[in-house]
């Protein structure tokens, strides 16, 4: 491990203890903000989780030299990487019980290329006494060591199960490594899918109910898409070469190719320059069916080029839910295509990440796709 020389220079405290009483305003804003989860498993571990990432934000504020968290304050924290800290992507875990001596780790935060863990932190979350106790945190190459020296398990619903002895980062050591190591360090052991270390890993998520209520949330606007009239209307436009028409066109072909999109679906595009990338991307959505014991919704991609332009050959489109790698559709010209399309279904708690990785290699992650009333 290397240091940077600010590290010498550091003074951490000695008395920061490990364990956090929340406040009020921290328990509320975990109660409220796993609502949306129809499911009460689901509600719950959400809500542990919630109460972990305050109790991580509070421990780590009350530093010698505080560090700031990031996370999303309007969507309900995912299971995967759900903080950041100094560039530092965080898998917090809650652990309610350590009587097992295994932790369960998603198995994507160690192999997804785009927004892989840097660090584990593992959390102790008692909501009765609303305190958090910071246990302890793992290393993302010390756990790809543990996963290759054939030492992990690796369970049917795809997580590893990490006995809790090879958590071998004490609190103290945690707060050494986010104040002085570069994350970039930490970066390797992922060569089933190397990838440039540019990319955006941003944790609000994109919520696309809302383009059905004929709205854009801050998320949207943040990332510049832009709302598409809807599908019916649109056939009324007659200008040249509006997004709207394209994706008429678009629409049309994929018709004749027995594709159909309901005219109830509602679609925003972005222009990729805003992010760094070549292309437009197309996203549409709409309910698959309202049935009160199994809703899902869908969720329609469509990457192209920008205008007067072609895609450039190896472009790729990647969608991913939390589990897995769902999606991945590389662009070749010999295809005749002049797109890349796909589509992806899910329950209404749900979500999809999309990212794209430009024929030079860069990536882009785009905020994960819900579906949230």
């Amino acid at each position: 491990m290397t240091y940077s020389s600010q590290c010498q220079l550091l003074d951490l405290d000695p008395d920061q203890g490990t364990t956090v009483h929340l406040t009020t305003g921290a328990v509320n804003w975990a109660v409220e903000v796993c609502q949306e989860h129809i499911d009460t498993d689901h509600q719950w571990f959400c809500f542990l989780r919630a109460m972990a990432i305050r109790g991580l934000q509070q421990w780590l504020d009350q530093g010698a030299e505080a560090l700031p968290l990031d996370y999303s304050r309007e969507t309900p924290p995912n299971p995967g990487v759900n903080c950041q800290v100094n560039g530092f992507r965080l898998c917090l875990v809650v652990q309610g019980s350590l009587s097992d001596g295994l932790i369960s780790i998603p198995r994507y935060t160690l192999k997804d290329p785009l927004n892989f863990a840097h660090l584990y932190i593992l959390a102790e979350v008692q909501e009765e006494a609303d305190q958090v106790k910071i246990l302890a945190g793992l290393r993302r190459d010390r756990l790809v060591s543990l996963k290759e020296s054939g030492n992990l398990a690796l369970s049917h619903n795809g997580h590893y199960h990490v006995p809790l002895e090879d958590w071998d980062l004490s609190p103290e050591d945690l707060l050494l490594y986010l104040h002085c190591l570069n994350p970039e360090q930490l970066e390797t052991g992922h060569s089933e899918n190397q990838f440039p270390a540019r990319c955006l890993c941003p944790q609000p998520t994109l919520n696309v109910r809302d383009w059905l209520r004929d709205q854009l949330d801050t998320v949207a606007e943040r990332f510049h898409w832009t709302l598409l009239p809807p599908l019916a209307l649109s056939h009324q436009l007659m200008s040249v070469q509006t997004p709207a028409e394209e994706l008429e066109t678009l629409l049309k072909d994929l018709e004749r190719q027995g594709v159909t999109i309901p005219e109830t679906a509602r679609g925003a595009y972005q222009e990729l320059h805003h992010q760094g990338l070549p292309g437009r991307l197309y996203a549409l959505t709409w309910k698959v069916f309202d049935s009160h014991y199994s809703p899902e919704w869908s969720l329609f991609l469509c990457l192209g080029p920008s205008p007067g332009e072609s895609l450039a050959p190896g472009t790729e489109l990647i969608v991913q839910d939390e589990t897995s790698v769902l999606v991945r559709q590389g662009f070749n010209e010999d295809s005749g295509e002049a797109y890349l399309y796909t589509q992806v279904i899910g329950n209404f708690d749900e979500q999809f990440t999309v990212s794209i990785i430009s024929s030079e290699g860069t990536p882009l992650t785009l905020p994960p796709f819900t579906f949230h009333s």
